[in-house]
């Protein structure tokens, strides 16, 4: 920009000064004849001040061409530079409108403390976020078993997911217990794509994938897909590790709360439920039996000759045999709406939902069965044990909770009388 005027200054001093030479030097060689070294002089001058001023004139030009350069390259960095800036602002929108969800995904999520509705949420939260994404994968993680297993999804009604308990990519996440973002499988080289389900029977091509642990303790995993490649970024993916980490200290917190509970209803040496809590459920479910017709009864037992058990042998085999026949109640019983309680000392009571007379006899009597083929170890010495039982049935029994454990204890106590290790029943 400076020199500039220098080249205009250039361009007229430079003719001037070589036609003001030129006619001085035809003066003197008209009016001295005989004076040639002015003359030559004179040329000499004219010569080197045209050099001179060329000179100037082409180191002049060079300077400007890379000026002209540097100012062509600062303007393509400032263009590209608000082009740039012109993607972000149109994308602060939607960031925006994510930071907004965060913030009211926080405010919702700690409000819930039942795992089942957690899982919802969280389902439901991904899907309002990720409108880009094909299917979501929620997955817990089942510490005694170390295997994930799939809690909830969210995909088109035709779409079968078959890696109930993950695949490869899920493994992965598992080990290394950090996100990961696959931007197209059949270019990754950390997985053989040819062994992903998700591309081989849905045709997925992008992924993201987040743990749901605090520190090291994982409690599960969160799976975006998309058929399309290159459909998740890194903001995504740290988008997502956000609601999972959130997503995962509202499920500690709720297995806190759980345990708490537990350990409020369940004796802490059997793990069965306690007397109260037994009274609380027998009372809603004869509610709902009187409201439904449908049946129901209880059965209590009693170890035989428990005090002898714990004079001869010690209250630590007590305890064991305890032990051994609420494993042998939970076995029989299964995992069902069933509930099993440790009513006081050796007694033992077991209320049944919704099953027939006859299967109610049979499991009372493969309980028995199997506590007399029980036998426990203990320093070298065999213990055997037998139990007695009595059945009663609503409403044939009794219509209160009050009649029903009043007839099953008169049951249980006619086997004792009629010599143990029996069932009784109405």
């Amino acid at each position: 920009m400076i020199l500039q005027p220098n080249i205009q200054l250039y361009n007229f001093l430079t003719p001037t000064v070589l036609f003001f030479l030129f006619a001085t030097s035809l003066t003197l060689l008209a009016t001295a004849k005989n004076n040639f070294y002015i003359y030559l002089s004179f040329s000499i001058v004219a010569g080197i001040l045209f050099v001179f001023f060329h000179t100037l004139k082409r180191d002049t030009r060079i300077r400007l061409v890379s000026e002209s350069e540097l100012l062509q390259e600062r303007i393509n960095i400032i263009s590209k530079s608000i082009e740039q800036k012109k993607k972000l602002l149109n994308t602060l929108p939607l960031k925006y409108q994510r930071v907004s969800s965060l913030f009211e995904v926080t405010q919702k999520l700690i409000e819930l403390v039942e795992p089942e509705k957690i899982f919802d949420f969280l389902i439901k939260t991904l899907a309002n976020l990720f409108p880009q994404v094909d299917n979501i994968l929620l997955f817990n993680f089942d510490k005694e078993a170390d295997s994930l297993y799939l809690v909830r999804s969210h995909k088109e009604k035709s779409v079968v997911i078959e890696e109930k308990t993950g695949d490869a990519l899920d493994k992965w996440v598992l080990q290394q217990n950090r996100s990961l973002l696959v931007e197209d499988i059949t270019k990754d080289f950390r997985f053989d794509y040819n062994r992903v389900s998700a591309y081989t029977m849905r045709s997925v091509s992008s992924f993201v994938l987040s743990p749901l642990s605090i520190e090291y303790r994982f409690l599960g995993m969160a799976r975006l897909e998309a058929k399309l490649p290159s459909q998740f970024s890194l903001e995504d993916s740290r988008i997502l590790r956000n609601v999972c980490d959130l997503g995962a200290v509202v499920m500690e917190r709720a297995k806190l709360f759980k345990r708490a509970q537990d350990l409020a209803i369940t004796d802490p040496l059997t793990n069965l439920y306690v007397k109260d809590y037994f009274f609380q459920k027998l009372k809603s479910y004869l509610n709902r039996s009187s409201a439904k017709k449908s049946p129901l009864s209880i059965v209590m037992l009693d170890i035989d000759d428990f005090k002898k058990i714990n004079d001869f042998y010690g209250h630590m085999v007590g305890d064991t045999v305890l032990r051994k026949l609420a494993k042998i109640m939970s076995s029989v019983v299964g995992k069902t709406e069933n509930i099993i309680t440790r009513f006081g000392g050796e007694e033992f009571i077991i209320l049944f939902d919704k099953l027939s007379r006859e299967e109610v006899l049979d499991k009372a009597e493969e309980i028995r069965k199997t506590a007399e083929n029980t036998l426990i170890s203990f320093r070298r010495q065999k213990v055997k044990f037998t139990v007695s039982l009595g059945v009663a049935f609503y409403p044939d029994d009794g219509k209160t909770a009050l009649e029903l454990i009043n007839k099953v204890d008169v049951l249980m106590y006619k086997a004792k009388k009629k010599g143990k290790n029996r069932v009784c029943s109405s």
